[in-house]
């Protein structure tokens, strides 16, 4: 085992939260030094782009939310201002504003623990009408919905970085602020700062798709040249930005060839005059040494496929029986008639949820269905597994008993995992679970007390409908591509989170991440040993109740 593996796995360990001690965090909450939630680069230039009224928003009827999931069916909008500007307002952009006596807070259109928001948005792109005369490179800024230009570069630049690409392709860049979240969170920062990346990933490819496009991870893409790319690279102290991964976003129809962009473009980036500053985030700091550990460990280099398709890292064991087109059975038939955009900006995180209601069984089951990646765009974006399966503990769900039910996301699993488990769970399929879905019942028991139990005593785990565990293969996918694997384990569990979410919200639910869980408690009661499967994201669906006493107002005035 190399020294990156022992690094991350101890890491793992050390971020922890247990029924006997929580992982280290903050003891107090330091309010004096309170990361600020917007990152801008002063005296950038500062480009405005178009914003959109709610009620210009759910006037929007197409395309539908069904309709994401066929993004070339749409067929591509034209690449300008008006695109653009779409694309960050349903992706990146504020949702609302919230207000309580006299304290204020914005939300976003991807959701982030703790409403901290990590995760900071780059544009590459060539020139785009009416915005950009010139190939650039640009930060957006949620608070002002605008871009800050911060460098511009040559036409010859821009064909060596598009080469091989898609004509109409561009690219978006992400990187994390791991202090905006250690604040609050100590070193389990770095596991809510990756569940962010997924979500934000998952939140542009729904944004991209309802402008017929999709997007690419490039996941052949090495931390270093990432950050020089985004100009982030070489910086130091607790509020750098660490470099996480570089986008495609190209009409839907074509295919994305390259898991990366070309190296010899490097050069000329390395000589760009770049523009602003970044603000200060906070008077002062606290060193969170594990997480920078964590962060050195899972830093990629570039890899090579030459004239390969995507790396699969276990041949032969994706979903086979399970490619059954999304519009298939299981999913509502009015969810065609649901608006993409509208639900987009309606999503928000359930503070409490109705122990009373209940969710019927075709939504649930749909909602399943959803999660399959087969044929499925919002998982395309990641370059290996699936990894992830649901562990659901199920309250109240029509025509289903109340129980621990598991639904394995790709097929030739329940052996392992009957192997792994408990030998008394029970492995029975529901009566009128569809055949294709392999959904089992483990338990039969009342646990929703012992659900909230594990995911740190909140009661939207025991008040949902039903509240899943993310329990995700992970020695072997480390063992197989390197400590760089475990970030990536974790953006996929944020993809998943974002899709239920926005699964909830198109079926009149409402759901929520749940990041604070008891992790090794969770895997004595299935009777896990090692590290074969971790827990790594809990998230809870059901019914919201009104917030009372909490004021909503426009996220941008006209």
């Amino acid at each position: 085992m190399n020294s990156e593996l022992e690094a991350i796995l101890s890491y793992h360990q050390d971020s922890k939260h247990n029924f006997k001690a929580y992982a280290p965090g903050p003891r107090f909450l330091e309010m004096s030094i309170k990361p600020d939630p917007f990152l801008n680069y002063k005296e950038a230039p500062l480009l405005k782009l178009k914003t959109w009224s709610e009620e210009d928003i759910e006037s929007e009827l197409l395309p539908t939310y069904e309709q994401a999931f066929s993004p070339e069916k749409l067929g591509p909008s034209g690449l300008n201002r008006n695109s653009i500007s779409q694309l960050f307002f349903d992706s990146f952009a504020l949702s609302v504003w919230k207000k309580v006596g006299g304290t204020s807070w914005a939300l976003r259109i991807n959701p982030s623990s703790g409403n901290l928001h990590p995760t900071e948005v780059y544009l590459i792109t060539g020139p785009v009408p009416e915005l950009l005369e010139k190939p650039a490179v640009c930060h957006y800024a949620p608070l002002q919905h605008a871009l800050e230009l911060r460098a511009e570069f040559s036409p010859e630049t821009w064909k060596k970085l598009s080469s091989g690409f898609p004509e109409g392709t561009f690219f978006i860049g992400l990187s994390s602020i791991y202090w905006r979240v250690a604040w609050k969170y100590g070193i389990r920062a770095f596991r809510y700062a990756n569940h962010d990346l997924g979500h934000a990933i998952a939140a542009l490819t729904f944004a991209a798709a309802g402008l017929g496009w999709r997007t690419c991870l490039l996941a052949d893409m090495g931390s270093e040249k990432t950050g020089k790319l985004l100009g982030v690279s070489g910086r130091k102290g607790p509020e750098k930005e660490e470099p996480a991964c570089l986008l495609a976003v190209y009409p839907a129809g074509k295919k994305c060839p390259s898991g990366k962009v070309a190296s010899s473009v490097l050069a000329d980036f390395e000589k760009l005059s770049w523009n602003g500053v970044p603000n200060r985030l906070s008077p002062a700091h606290v060193d969170w040494a594990g997480i920078e550990k964590a962060a050195s460990a899972t830093r990629k280099k570039e890899t090579f496929h030459p004239d390969e398709k995507k790396p699969d890292l276990k041949p032969g064991r994706r979903a086979a029986g399970m490619s059954a087109e999304i519009s298939g059975s299981g999913i509502r038939s009015d969810l065609e008639a649901v608006s993409l955009r509208s639900v987009i900006h309606r999503r928000r995180s359930a503070l409490e949820m109705n122990n009373s209601a209940y969710m019927d069984e075709n939504s649930f089951y749909g909602i399943l269905r959803r999660t399959l990646p087969e044929k499925n765009p919002i998982f395309e974006t990641l370059a290996s597994g699936p990894f992830a399966h649901l562990l659901l503990f199920v309250n109240r769900v029509k025509g289903l008993r109340e129980g621990l039910y598991i639904f394995l996301r790709k097929a030739g699993e329940a052996e392992e995992f009957k192997a792994a488990f408990r030998p008394d769970f029970l492995w029975e399929k529901p009566e009128n679970c569809p055949y294709d879905l392999e959904f089992y019942l483990l338990m039969e028991e009342e646990l929703h007390h012992f659900a909230a139990q594990l995911s740190c005593a909140q009661r939207k785990a025991e008040d949902s409908c039903f509240t899943a565990c993310m329990l995700s293969e992970f020695e072997e996918p480390l063992k197989t591509s390197g400590s760089w694997m475990y970030s990536r384990l974790f953006w996929e569990c944020g993809v998943l989170g974002q899709l239920l979410y926005l699964e909830a919200e198109a079926r009149g639910f409402r759901g929520c991440g749940i990041g604070c869980f008891f992790d090794d408690p969770l895997h004595e009661a299935l009777g896990l040993e090692g590290l074969e499967y971790q827990d790594l994201y809990h998230f809870a669906v059901g019914s919201p109740l009104q917030e009372i006493g909490v004021l909503t107002f426009p996220a941008y005035k006209k």
